[in-house]
């Protein structure tokens, strides 16, 4: 009975101090994103931040895509590996989707897709990520916070869809078509 009680006091701490751990990384998350946001401010203010022409790529088949897209983003190249948290590179990049949208589709409403390879989650990020699913979610969630706090998009424009590793684009035996497949998709909806 005692080390029954003692397995349960320890089981205890580490979920709790698992529970710290994940909303300390959270919270230097967004002392991290606020930073990024500000120095964005000022560079799209000061106008050191110029738009460039995003090219269509489709990244589903007709019957999977809603709306017409607007760009696909390759998470390697703007988010860090396993995480929703934007790359300095990321959020530099998102000021050009950023106008790109601001530019040519007014008030329209704006889909965001998230997508991962079919690569399980790790044991260590399981507590924060339990599937493909929430990944794909938080990435294209991280989208949206990004356009509503740092280029001021109203949130209400937005929708955000996790798809997880259920529409590929690519074939996930191979580490080029996994690339592919880890993505998110910003579509404008149609008015």
């Amino acid at each position: 009975m005692v080390r029954f009680a003692i397995v349960l006091a320890m089981l205890a701490t580490t979920a709790c101090s698992s529970s710290k751990d994940i909303i300390r990384r959270q919270q230097e998350e967004i002392a991290q994103l606020r930073v990024q946001n500000e120095e964005l401010r000022d560079r799209v203010a000061g106008g050191t931040v110029q738009p460039e022409r995003i090219v269509e790529i489709q990244s589903c088949d007709e019957q999977a895509c809603v709306g017409e897209t607007i760009t696909v983003l390759l998470t390697d190249l703007y988010f860090e590996s396993g995480s929703a948290t934007l790359t300095a590179d990321g959020v530099a990049r998102l000021a050009d989707v950023a106008a790109t949208i601001r530019g040519q589709y007014g008030d329209r409403r704006i889909r965001v897709e998230g997508h991962t390879d079919s690569n399980p989650i790790g044991a260590s990020l399981k507590n924060l990520y339990p599937s493909n699913w929430e990944l794909s979610a938080s990435r294209a969630a991280a989208v949206v916070r990004h356009f509503q706090w740092t280029h001021r998009m109203d949130p209400a424009r937005f929708e955000v869809v996790g798809f997880g590793h259920h529409m590929p684009v690519g074939s996930n035996s191979t580490a080029e078509g996994r690339k592919q497949n880890r993505r998110v998709r910003i579509a404008v909806r149609p008015e």
